[in-house]
């Protein structure tokens, strides 16, 4: 083969379907006839589906399947060239067949959606986003061009060669652009994304990102769920929350198919980027993610950034070879290094690890000791000199290695590796002569053999194979008259001429076996045997005889066959007769000496009329030859069978049409009768009625032919309407005598005679106009007597619908029309108002008609429809005075009546804050306060709705711009928060943002009301010395600290900022700037003590977090971490990054210490200790708990104003249920617990002295809802108290009380007069106040 011009010319192009010519291959063999006949085939995989197939003879390939260039660029294939000799040669080339591109994919965007958000304050000419697309095809097909939805104005263009999007028109005037993307590739396919812009206020910050961009490197094995990079974005606004998103993408590169998923990190405000599916270095070396951090706020806006992801390359391919078994030959007695073939893997790794190397492997056989192979090109060679009759075949394993260690799990650090098998055949050469098995061959043939007929075949042995053990035959002497010849390539001795015994009675053949070059001689002894060879012959070729049916007396002579044997001397009495066929030894018999044939059964004509056997004579008493005669014996019949009607007993049926005239042939009422009717008149047939129907006048209506038993009419008085079906009795009779009868059953066929009438004389209905076409109007029915298709009807309309608004749908079976509508009807139009309509029903050939009258009803299909429906009216003065009018607008309505009448009112979304009205003539007035920083431009929809059911709507659209004026002031353009940090050297200028030392402030007037602003600050702060303000005379201010501050004297420092717009009149608003102190790692930190008060209802206590360790610092922003210090609690759990002390569900009571340590990594670490106290509360202190409302503080002195002990007193309730106000909840034990009524009072009487005492106003003693709820309806209000399993935490540093929460609730009712009294069992506590006894009753407790 010229394998370099083929590995050249291989290209297909993709999408052709199966059976694409691709290439023609050809190779050459120099040895003639079968050594030199080429067939071409592939080799390759067996698990693997053939790309392409090769025809053997020419070497043609075609396609096997249709290509995707963009799944798979190129295929590799090796063609066989295999010699037909018996141990054939094989020629090897590997080809490449590249895929060439067609233009069969689109553009893919790189994301579903483009999303950003703008200032409006965006310069024209800024670039702001890039999109990109991709194309899977090749080339010219694969350059893309951008291009943007044509709208005006044209706010937005795109970069048509690098997809930059960019600001083309100012686009402060706008809240929201959406424009399309186009991508449009070189072959004019083209795809879409949708580009959607927000444009915020300059005061509005979307979250900052804290890098633009992010960059990972990870290996392609990285495995699921495994973060790979943290990013981060912060809000400035109030609310530090941002929420992220991992954006769709439409190609591999940007995240489709899914590899990668985001999660958010609650501690820090962050999110991971993990791995989601298996990574393919192979498939996709890098991604490009889109993340979108969005902030909270009533108007979320969001910032995007991109990580980028770069996978690298791990050794996870194997170097497949491209065949599991390659096959290749060597002639024997070649020289070492013969090349015997190359073998040839793939590895899609990149570098060392796809770097192939081959070796040979060892085997017991040892057939690798033969054979070397070049490690790098894969080329097998010999190393020895081989000999085909000593081994013909060897099998060798190919090895091929990569070059690193494999990253395939459990390959242990060694590297990928395949193997393939080599067989390699030993191709003959002619070296070995043939020998016959046998010098001398004897063999007995009768003289009677056929021509062909095989004596013997010898053989020869050649050790050679192939062509060079292919050995012909030849008779080379002692064939005398050319009697015998042999197959030359079997070595088959056969009869070629008729032997003769009395002619020639011994042959010695002398027979050559020959390879082409080496010559066997053997002698072959053929002995000819004599032979009997007459057959028996008889007297005639065909007997023939007869025997009467039904004859008794049997056997019954029938007649007498004679043969004769010619053979010389041939005994004649020898000869033995066999009678052969169906009823041979049954019906008949033969003797088998004489010949005679007899009947030894009585015989049927009717079953059988005629017998043929086949008579054999056989000489030497049956043992010798045979000759054979045909006998024909026919049977004679006699009259044994009576007519039949073949029709009987449920076919004899026929039909004839009503009103037929007379003659008119109705049916064939025929018989059948089984004896012979070609002799006598035993099977011949007469016909006649014995059973007619009559008509009106008593006549017969049918006759029949007496031959041929036709019935036909007799005469025309046959009607359908008076009788449908008639039966009538024929008579058969045949010569002999002997009858038959049957019955005929004739149906009479209905013939259209009558005219189909409407069973109503008129008919009238209503429809409405707002029918749907095709709608039921209404029904008509009607007779026809005849039957069948004369009786089917079809409904018309006739007359009176010249427009064509009505159609008939005819139901035939139930002769049955509907009326329905065809087109729309409109009651506005008078025509269209009444129809007096023609219908017509007809039959195949008559009609009738009938007048139907149909109403229209008037529908509400009109909606009021404004002239104009748009109105511009002048711009107006933002501060019009309410009930001013501004415009009037009128409807109409094409309807009727009610239908017709209208009320005006305003679309509620078109005026959201109600500032307009309209009364009922379409007068537009002015109801409350305009506001054009609010609304610039109203676009107010009017309705007219009209009074139809349902009713119709219209709309107009009123457009009003209103005038500014001076109406507010200037304002701080973002809210600032500037830190100006402690510990720093004055003066320095105050940063407002991470990048800005100036004031900026906005005015929500129109810009001659704005700009340029002024800023200053009161007189009186002039000569404070902190801070000093520079109006820069360009709508800024700059800001310095004048001296070093100390956030642990003064945390913030607020101050007001005078700013005066350009507006007339001037004004002025004053605002107040908060500046925070930065807080700087300046003192050390201290251990603490906490006290930890845990009161938890029944013992249930959910996880719940109980305060911050303790540990005093003067400073506040350091980030601090804390451990446990030696022994660990069990029920405890501690946040690292908080100081948060956690107790887990269901902690036992008891008490509980443990220490924790603190580090800022400044000053040394400190120990603080954490006392906790876990009691369980019953509801009955709950029950007996009194509580009081107190303003500001509270501290733990009750027990000098109780008649209780301190440890006796049960402080566990704390709750804030409105601003400044604490609700104090408390029991006091006493066998068990005081009841609330009576440490109420106890309160009471000591408020005065209680509230001197700890300095506070106690507002309530006894909690009670009901004094603040309005139970007017009901004339009655009760408190009671809720329990909430949800403790309440109030942590003050060194000491934390966790409380149950118990919440009073007023409930409006009357108890004495609502509430039925249940048994005392009932209630959790005894219902009777101040020490009552509870006692049970019939109407419950008393």
């Amino acid at each position: 083969m010229e394998c370099q011009q083929y590995r050249e010319e291989g290209a297909v192009l993709e999408n052709q379907p199966v059976g694409t010519f691709v290439m023609q291959v050809h190779a050459v063999d120099a040895d003639e006839g079968s050594n030199g006949k080429v067939k071409y085939g592939f080799m390759h995989k067996d698990s693997m589906m053939p790309a392409f197939s090769i025809h053997p003879d020419t070497g043609v390939i075609i396609t096997a399947r249709k290509f995707d260039r963009e799944k798979q660029r190129e295929y590799a294939v090796t063609v066989t060239a295999t010699d037909q000799a018996a141990e054939p040669l094989i020629g090897i080339c590997q080809l490449n067949i590249l895929i060439l591109d067609e233009n069969d994919n689109s553009p893919k965007f790189e994301n579903l959606r483009y999303e950003y958000f703008l200032r409006e304050d965006t310069m024209i000419g800024t670039s702001f986003l890039r999109v990109a697309a991709h194309d899977d095809d090749y080339s010219t097909n694969a350059v893309i061009t951008y291009s943007m939805s044509k709208e005006q104005p044209e706010y937005l263009r795109v970069n048509p060669v690098t997809g930059w999007v960019y600001v083309n028109q100012p686009i402060s005037q706008r809240s929201y652009i959406t424009r399309e993307i186009i991508a449009t590739d070189g072959g004019n396919r083209s795809s879409t994304v949708e580009l959607a812009v927000t444009i915020t206020n300059v005061k509005n910050q979307p979250p900052q990102w804290e890098k633009e961009s992010y960059e990972v490197v990870i290996p392609e094995n990285t495995m699921r769920d495994t973060p790979i990079v943290t990013i981060k974005a912060t809000s400035p606004l109030g609310d530090p929350r941002v929420t992220y998103n991992l954006e769709d993408g439409l190609v591999p590169e940007t995240n489709m198919p899914v590899r990668f998923y985001l999660t958010p990190n609650r501690e820090d405000g962050s999110a991971s980027i993990l791995v989601a599916e298996p990574l393919d270095y192979e498939v996709t070396r890098h991604f490009m993610l889109r993340v979108r951090a969005q902030n909270v706020a009533a108007v979320p806006l969001a910032a995007f950034t991109t990580v980028y992801v770069n996978v690298t390359d791990v050794n996870d391919n194997v170097p497949f070879f491209t065949s599991s078994i390659y096959e290749a030959a060597v002639t024997e007695g070649a020289p070492a290094g013969t090349l015997v073939l190359q073998v040839s893997a793939t590895d899609l790794d990149l570098g060392l690890n796809g770097k192939i190397s081959y070796t040979l492997l060892e085997d017991r056989s040892g057939d690798h000791h033969f054979f070397g192979i070049d490690p790098e090109a894969g080329s097998i060679y010999t190393k020895t000199i081989f000999d085909r009759e000593t081994k013909g075949s060897y099998l060798l394993e190919v090895k091929s290695t990569d070059g690193w260690e494999s990253a395939r799990p459990g390959r242990h650090g060694q590297p990928n590796s395949d193997t393939a098998y080599v067989r390699v055949f030993i191709s003959d050469v002619n070296d070995n002569k043939p020998i016959f098995t046998q010098d001398v061959y004897e063999v007995n043939i009768d003289e009677d053999a056929d021509i062909g007929f095989a004596v013997l075949t010898v053989s020869a042995n050649d050790d050679d194979e192939g062509a060079n053990a292919k050995l012909r035959y030849q008779i080379t002497a002692g064939n005398t008259g050319g009697v015998f010849d042999v197959e030359p390539e079997v070595g088959t001795i056969f009869i070629a001429q008729p032997l003769d015994y009395e002619q020639v009675r011994r042959y010695k053949l002398r027979l050559l076996a020959s390879d082409g070059k080496w010559e066997d001689y053997a002698v072959v002894v053929v002995n000819v045997v004599n032979k009997n060879d007459e057959a028996p012959v008889f007297s005639v070729n065909e007997y023939y005889g007869s025997v009467t049916e039904e004859l008794d007396g049997s056997p019954i002579f029938v007649l007498q066959v004679t043969a004769t044997d010619p053979d010389k001397d041939a005994a004649q009495e020898a000869l033995r007769y066999s009678l052969h066929g169906q009823g041979a030894e049954s019906e008949f018999i033969i003797d088998e000496v004489t010949g005679k044939i007899y009947a030894q059964k009585t015989l049927n004509r009717e079953e059988r009329a005629v017998w043929r056997f086949v008579v054999l004579a056989t000489d030497e008493g049956g043992e010798g030859l045979t000759g054979f005669t045909d006998v024909i014996i026919n049977v004679w019949d006699i009259n044994d069978n009576a007519p039949d009607f073949t029709c009987m007993p449920d076919s004899c049926h026929g039909q004839v049409a009503e009103n037929s005239p007379p003659n008119t042939s109705v049916m064939e009422m025929s018989a059948t009768d089984l004896d012979d009717s070609a002799v006598g008149q035993n099977a011949v047939l007469s016909y006649r009625i014995v059973g007619n129907a009559h008509g009106a006048a008593g006549a017969d209506l049918f006759g029949i032919n007496p031959s041929t038993g036709t019935i036909y009419v007799v005469n025309g008085d046959l009607d359908r309407e008076r009788m449908e079906k008639y039966h009538l009795v024929v008579e058969a009779r045949d010569g002999g005598g002997m009858v038959a009868t049957g019955t005929a059953s004739i149906r009479i066929i209905d013939v259209n005679d009558h005219v189909p009438k409407f069973m109503e004389s008129s008919c009238h209905a209503r429809v409405s106009e707002s029918s749907e076409v095709n709608s039921p109007v209404l029904e008509v029915s009607a007779t026809d007597a005849d039957a069948g298709e004369n009786a089917q009807l079809t409904f018309s309309v006739a007359a009176g619908d010249p427009e064509q608004k009505f159609y008939m749908v005819s139901h035939r079976p139930e002769r049955r029309g509907t009326l329905r509508l065809k087109k729309k009807l409109d009651y506005e139009k008078s025509s269209e108002q009444r129809f007096n309509l023609t219908l017509k029903v007809e039959d195949l050939d008559f009609s009738s008609l009938i007048n139907c009258i149909i109403e229209v009803e008037d529908h509400n299909d009109h909606a009021p429809v404004f002239v104009p429906h748009f109105y511009l009216l002048p711009p107006l003065p933002e501060d019009i005075p309410v009930g001013s009018s501004i415009a009037k607008v009128v409807a109409s309505d094409s309807d009727s009546g009610q239908n017709q009448e209208m009320t005006y009112s305003i679309l509620p979304d078109s005026d959201p804050y109600g500032q307009f009205s309209v009364d009922q003539s379409g007068l537009i007035t002015v109801a409350s306060p305009l506001d054009r920083e609010m609304v610039a431009q109203h676009y107010l929809v009017i309705l007219a709705t009209d009074k139809g059911s349902p009713a119709q709507t219209g709309s107009a659209t009123v457009q009003l711009a209103l005038l500014d004026i001076n109406d507010n002031g200037p304002e701080f353009e973002v809210p600032y928060a500037p830190i100006v940090w402690e510990n720093i050297q004055g003066p320095q200028l105050v940063h407002f943002n991470q990048t800005s030392t100036l004031l900026h402030a906005i005015d929500r007037d129109s810009a001659s009301n704005g700009a340029p602003f002024s800023f200053t600050l009161p007189p009186e702060y002039w000569q404070q010395g902190d801070f000093l303000l520079h109006d820069n005379g360009n709508s800024t201010a700059t800001l310095t600290a004048l001296h070093t501050f100390d956030r642990e004297r003064q945390k913030e420092f607020h101050l007001p900022i005078v700013m005066t717009d350009s507006g007339q009149p001037h004004r002025s608003v004053t605002s107040t700037l908060t500046i925070t102190i930065g807080d700087e790692n300046d003192h050390p930190h201290q251990a603490g003590h906490k006290d930890i008060y845990i009161y938890s209802h029944q013992g249930r206590m959910p996880t719940t977090v109980l305060g911050k360790v303790f540990a005093p610092d003067a400073d506040d922003w350091d980030n601090k971490t804390y451990t446990f210090e030696g022994y660990v609690p069990n029920f405890f759990n501690l946040n690292k990054k908080t100081g948060a002390i956690i107790i887990k569900e269901s902690a036992p009571p008891g008490s509980y210490e443990f220490r924790v340590r603190v580090s800022d990594g400044v000053w040394p670490d400190v120990v603080s200790h954490i006392a906790v106290h876990v009691n369980e509360l019953q509801d009955e202190a709950i029950y007996n708990s009194a509580s009081w409302s107190r303003y500001e503080m509270f501290d733990a002195f009750l027990s000098e104003m109780l008649p209780a002990r301190p440890e006796n007193i049960i402080i566990f309730g704390l709750m804030e249920p409105r601003d400044r106000t604490l609700d104090v909840r408390f029991s006091v034990r006493d066998s068990p617990f005081l009841r609330p009524e009576k440490l109420h009072g106890y309160l009471a009487a000591h408020k005065h002295k209680l509230q001197s005492f700890l300095q506070v106003n106690v507002s309530q003693v006894f909690v009670d809802e009901c004094a603040s709820t309005s139970c007017a309806s009901t004339s009655g209000c009760s408190s009671h108290l809720i329990i909430s399993d949800t403790p309440t935490v109030v942590d003050s540093g060194s000491m934390s009380l966790v409380s149950v929460t118990v919440v009073a609730m007023a409930e409006c009712t009357c108890l004495g007069r609502d509430h039925m009294h249940q048994s005392c069992s009932s209630y959790p506590q005894n219902p009777c106040l101040n020490g009552g006894v509870c006692v049970d009753t019939q109407s419950g407790y008393r």
